[in-house]
């Protein structure tokens, strides 16, 4: 991963463990499963219960759980476990379409996710004591959140998730893995995204996370039970895998795969691609607007690196711009790219070019991947005006979800989820502006006076009153 990625994690047990069935659709009485597999020597058990009128996790329940993850380190990893955020920035950090639609799936993902008990048997690491444990726990141990339709989750409802003590505290202890979330979200199906995820996971030492292997082989039927993929048969389950394994060679990440062997001894062996490192997601987009397709783009970055892709995109932004005209702009750009003394840059061109392109990197590696803060630095404050600028600019709902994002995160200790709940109806109705709310908050927590910003919250948008009546 570069620098410029959205770094993300992965707690390791989870992505070793393959909790999450890669299926995207499951039989409609798949409700439980139970894997013995072999790590080595040691020999482990997880078995999975689930309600019948849900399901086992499977699809888009992956990415709800590595968002779920994510957030809760990105709130600090609070030690009681909890993660306070609303459903447009848990759909925004699985990388998931944040349209209505998706609503009424994240709330059906939720409810798998708290209602499935996992029974694991020798098979849980508890790094910091470097022993293998029995552990049994709900991925979601408790969920709450605010409603106005029924029960049911919607856009403007405020969640508040209770992590179980067993993922919280091996996040907090650091058994976790850098998971390139920008380069999982690529990946058109749930299928690839999970098999993803396992794969990268099982490419590491779990005594030694830092150690990574390039080769990993394994038998095709007990890899199948380790992805949850219902099938006793060998060519079922060599289907089942094979277009996420075509689009995972397409992206790089593995370089080949084969098959040795037959039948239900047939074996599988995967060769991860040499020095992945995918590109930062702002240059993929500026080679987009070039017409570079994103498999060419991560070929061209593996063959000449990012930054001499990076200055290829300068060159050929100069050149157009003083009024260049080719035939093909990809032709042209990759022509840019393995000739760069072919063509003349306008004068002037090579001086600008390069502290523009750097402002605009900074720019936007602040929109990919916004800082959350306690109090911000002169240099945070000196940004701000510029970021609300931009903000401005945005719709009213775009401006409430980054709102609710950054209060949730510095409020959530302090209000209750009802008090969140009235905080967002306030915004969304016009209530209360957005920007002016938000700059209110900081400035006085900022400055040390959290407790009279929290009571003085609660006396601007009439918090006590509806309290007592609920009550």
């Amino acid at each position: 991963m570069t620098d410029r990625g959205i770094k993300r994690f992965d707690e390791l047990n989870i992505a070793r463990l393959s909790l999450i069935s890669v299926q995207e659709r499951i039989p409609a009485d798949y409700r439980d499963w139970v894997v013995e597999l072999e790590d080595g020597d040691r020999r482990y058990r997880v078995t999975c219960q689930a309600l019948p009128e849900y399901g086992v996790p499977h699809g888009i329940d992956t990415d709800i759980s590595a968002a779920l993850v994510n957030l809760y380190i990105d709130q600090g990893s609070p030690t009681d476990g909890t993660v306070t955020c609303t459903p447009y920035q848990l759909l925004m950090m699985a990388g998931l379409d944040t349209s209505g639609r998706y609503y009424a799936t994240l709330d059906e993902s939720l409810k798998r996710l708290t209602t499935t008990t996992y029974f694991i048997a020798e098979g849980w690491r508890d790094h910091p004591r470097g022993r293998w444990t029995n552990v049994n726990f709900r991925y979601i141990d408790r969920i709450e959140f605010t409603s106005g339709h029924a029960e049911k989750l919607d856009a403007s409802s405020v969640l508040r998730i209770t992590l179980p003590q067993e993922i919280a505290r091996s996040v907090r202890a650091g058994y976790i893995k850098s998971l390139d979330l920008s380069f999982m979200q690529t990946l058109k199906r749930p299928p690839t995204r999970a098999l993803y995820r396992l794969l990268d996971a099982q490419r590491r030492d779990p005594e030694n996370p830092d150690a990574v292997a390039m080769a990993y082989q394994v038998g095709l039927m007990e890899w199948a039970e380790a992805c949850k993929i219902v099938t006793d048969r060998p060519s079922m389950a060599q289907r089942t895998l094979d277009s996420a394994h075509e689009e995972l060679i397409e992206k790089g990440f593995l370089k080949s795969v084969e098959y040795l062997g037959r039948g239900k001894k047939k074996m599988l062996q995967y060769t991860f691609g040499e020095a992945f490192i995918p590109p930062d997601p702002a240059l993929l987009q500026e080679l987009a607007e070039l017409g570079i397709t994103q498999t060419r783009a991560l070929q061209l970055v593996r063959e000449h690196g990012e930054s001499g892709v990076e200055d290829a995109v300068a060159r050929c932004k100069a050149i157009l711009a003083g009024g260049y005209k080719p035939r093909s702009r990809p032709a042209f750009y990759v022509d840019v790219l393995k000739n760069p003394g072919k063509y003349q840059m306008p004068e002037g061109a090579a001086r600008a070019l390069k502290p523009t392109a750097k402002a605009q990197e900074s720019k936007t590696r602040g929109r990919v991947q916004p800082g959350l803060f306690d109090a911000p630095s002169s240099g945070a404050e000196e940004a701000a005006p510029d970021e609300d600028a931009l903000l401005r600019t945005q719709p009213r709902e775009k401006q409430v979800e980054e709102v609710m994002r950054t209060l949730t995160f510095l409020l959530r200790n302090d209000l209750k989820l009802m008090e969140l709940d009235t905080l967002r109806l306030a915004l969304d109705e016009g209530l209360e502006d957005p920007l002016e709310i938000k700059a209110w908050a900081i400035k006085g927590i900022a400055s040390g006076q959290k407790i009279t910003i929290v009571r003085d919250l609660r006396a601007r948008l009439s918090l006590k009153p509806l309290l007592e009546v609920n009550r």
